[in-house]
């Protein structure tokens, strides 16, 4: 900052005129204080190596934090610390090796490490040789006064730039290098636009009244001042009030100091809410449907864009469904129109209901919708999402005293299985529509004949396993496990099948993969449940008692009120807990149990027991071992198939046995075979184990015979 002449030379006339004939130090001492009273002010002997500080006023320690005994000794420059390079500072250097007393205002450093801004009036003192003997420098926080300074030239920078209207009010603020953010000033207007008081402001610190989902927003932003002489953003604070607030910041970097690590920065925040609010009313009617609150065509077709770009990035597939509503223009002509809107907004609101949080519906136009599904593992997964879509259009609907039955039909296609890019994605989804109405009203066709009618017979499958659930052509049976040492029975394993009209017995690895694919995984949990222990309770009454073993699907696991599905089968039937044993595979553990491990303790405060199963072959951390609420471990049946192969593969068994026995965990073997790998186990003192040399599953009334 600039030395002020004539303020500094006429008071340095009185200065020395006061301390006129005061040569020696003692007498400099004494007569300061007399001139200065209640200032701070040091005063420096220039006639000994590195001008120390010989006295300070007590006013020294308030304004800068050292106490007296700090400063004393010391040239007055360790104020500044390692922030040596300023115009201020040079000024008052070269005044002094001339004998001239100067005012400049520099940057000064508090014992904190707070930088303010000082102004330094300086006074040399001369001696009885006529050579300048002392300095007299008397100081002030002028911080303010220079913040404000600082903002009104910014300020006067962005006038001409800035259009519209709104409040705002200026800052100033220090970055430094460690990526601490001070709010140094802010001006008397932010009481009106965020209703704090500026002390109010400076205590708590920018980063407080910025919105939290802004706030990384607001990191890249100082950031990038550092590097930046000028930049502008846009985010959201918090008013006093609880008010939402929309401002441009504006913000030029205006000096920053290398060795210090500190860049200033002065800016102008201005409140945009109202500008920002008629931006985003205009933007809502250009881009989402005034009936039904949808996205409109203009938009979804962004959103197919977006989802192309994420499906790449992310290797999974995407699914555009066009729907039409069959034979709709019949209401329109037979009742009015404004019973066709309540019904076309009764349709948005079901197809709203079956969406998943990564699916986009839309309205096309007139009668049509479009749905797009996201996220998709392979194309089949689109299936599920289609039926429950054309299951909510056939549902009854009560217009009035008048019930209505609605149907649609629906044109899809894929990407990357089918399109190539968004704008073929619709061409190929608007040919397979017209496709189904002109001969498959009421259902959905896919754009490539061949992929249709694959989709069609893989639709019909669940819709078969489907009514097999409710219609009970499924049947449980039990494999066996045994106690190793003993021989004995402990407990069996539920394992499910399904008795097709036409295809007959069927084993899990043909219908499972297509239960859970279909969303179907929670319903059939629940029924193998239910007839699990059903049968449990049967085995106790006989006074023959099995544990049995039932396992759970990852999107069973995931109900929030799994807990209380088992709580109430048990209940129902009367059921001890310990009787139950609920068996999670290593890879739903891995992918679920963070979400889903307190239900899991939930189970094992009842009694139920719970197991992982098929240990090994997702390489769960010991940590995440550890972790898991578990009561048994079942090694997976490809560890078994190897025993009695190089001696390492039974290394590798004797290794998983003493991790589950230091865990406290019942171990049990999968698959034995064969008599040599059964006495392999018993060797390494493995508690259970199941498998063909036992009992392959058979019906629940066989399962005795093997005690």
């Amino acid at each position: 900052m600039m030395h002020d002449p004539s303020g500094s030379e006429s008071k340095g006339e009185a200065v020395r005129a006061a301390l006129a004939g005061c040569s020696d130090t003692p007498s400099v001492i004494d007569a300061a204080p007399r001139l200065f009273a209640g200032e701070c002010f040091t005063l420096s002997d220039l006639r000994a190596v590195g001008h120390p500080i010989i006295y300070v006023s007590d006013a020294f320690t308030a304004l800068t934090g050292f106490a007296r005994e700090e400063a004393m000794g010391r040239d007055l420059g360790f104020l500044q610390a390692n922030d040596t390079e300023q115009e201020g500072a040079e000024i008052a250097r070269r005044a002094l090796s001339d004998g001239r007393g100067c005012q400049v205002v520099v940057r000064n450093y508090r014992r904190d490490g707070g930088l303010f801004w000082n102004e330094q009036r300086s006074y040399p003192i001369a001696g009885d040789d006529g050579g300048v003997s002392h300095l007299l420098t008397v100081q002030r926080d002028v911080s303010d006064a220079v913040h404000a300074a600082g903002a009104h030239e910014v300020s006067q920078e962005l006038a001409s730039s800035l259009d519209g209207e709104g409040s705002f009010f200026s800052y100033a603020m220090l970055l430094f290098d460690d990526g601490r953010a001070e709010l140094s000033w802010v001006s008397d207007a932010a009481r009106s636009v965020t209703g704090f008081e500026p002390w109010e402001l400076l205590q708590a610190g920018l980063e407080r009244l910025v919105h939290a989902e802004d706030r990384g927003r607001l990191k890249q932003r100082l950031e990038g001042l550092r590097q930046q002489e000028r930049r502008a953003d846009q985010y959201r604070l918090m008013a006093k009030d609880g008010r939402v607030l929309w401002v441009d910041d504006f913000a030029a970097r205006r000096w920053s100091a290398r060795e210090a690590g500190v860049t200033a920065v002065y800016g102008l925040v201005r409140d945009v809410s109202a500008s920002r609010r008629q931006g985003a009313e205009l933007w809502q009617l250009a881009h989402f449907d005034a009936l039904t609150g949808l996205p409109n065509r203009h938009l979804l077709e962004d959103r197919v864009q977006q989802g192309i770009f994420q499906a790449r990035r992310s290797r999974t597939a995407i699914a555009l469904a066009l729907i039409d509503l069959d034979n709709f223009r019949f209401v329109n002509q037979t009742m009015s129109h404004r019973h066709g809107d309540r019904l076309i907004q009764e349709v948005a609101a079901r197809l709203r209901r079956t969406l998943r949080r990564t699916d986009t519906l839309a309205r096309w136009e007139g009668d049509s919708f479009a749905l797009l599904i996201a996220n998709l593992p392979q194309a089949r997964a689109a299936l599920p999402v289609l039926d429950k879509v054309l299951g909510a259009i056939a549902e009854p609907m009560q217009d009035g005293d008048t019930t209505m039955r609605l149907s649609a039909s629906v044109g899809v296609d894929l990407y990357p299985d089918g399109a190539r890019n968004a704008t073929e994605l619709v061409e190929r989804a608007q040919d397979a529509l017209k496709h189904a109405k002109e001969r498959d009203k009421g259902s959905f066709r896919f754009f490539e004949a061949s992929f249709d009618d694959a989709m069609r017979r893989r639709s019909a499958l669940e819709g078969d396993l489907r009514r097999a659930i409710l219609e009970d052509q499924l049947v449980l049976h039990y494999q066996p496990r045994v106690q190793l040492q003993t021989g004995s029975i402990s407990s069996v394993e539920a394992l499910v099948r399904w008795v097709h009209p036409t295809r007959g017995l069927l084993k899990p690895a043909e219908f499972l993969p297509l239960a859970e694919e279909a969303q179907l995984g929670p319903m059939l949990f629940e029924w193998v449940l239910e007839r699990a222990c059903r049968q449990a309770k049967r085995w106790q009454q006989q006074r023959t008692p099995r544990r049995v073993a039932v396992n759970v699907s990852p999107d069973a696991l995931a109900l929030e009120e799994f807990t209380e599905i088992v709580q109430r089968v048990l209940g129902r039937l009367d059921l001890h807990p310990g009787l139950l044993e609920i068996e999670i595979n290593e890879r739903t553990a891995a992918t679920t149990l963070e979400a889903s491990a307190h239900r899991l303790r939930e189970l094992r405060g009842m009694g139920v027991h719970v197991a992982l199963d098929d240990f090994g072959v997702a390489y769960s951390s010991l940590t995440q071992l550890k972790a898991m609420p578990l009561d048994g471990l079942k090694i997976d049946r490809s560890f078994v198939g190897r025993l009695g192969g190089p001696a390492e593969e039974v290394d590798l068994v004797r290794a998983i046995i003493a991790l589950g026995k230091s865990l406290h965990l019942t171990v049990t073997a999968e698959g034995i075979e064969t008599r040599e790998q059964n006495s392999v186990l018993r060797t390494l003192r493995c508690d259970e184990g199941q498998g063909f040399l036992f009992s392959q599953a058979v019906p629940a009334e066989y399962v005795p015979a093997f005690a």
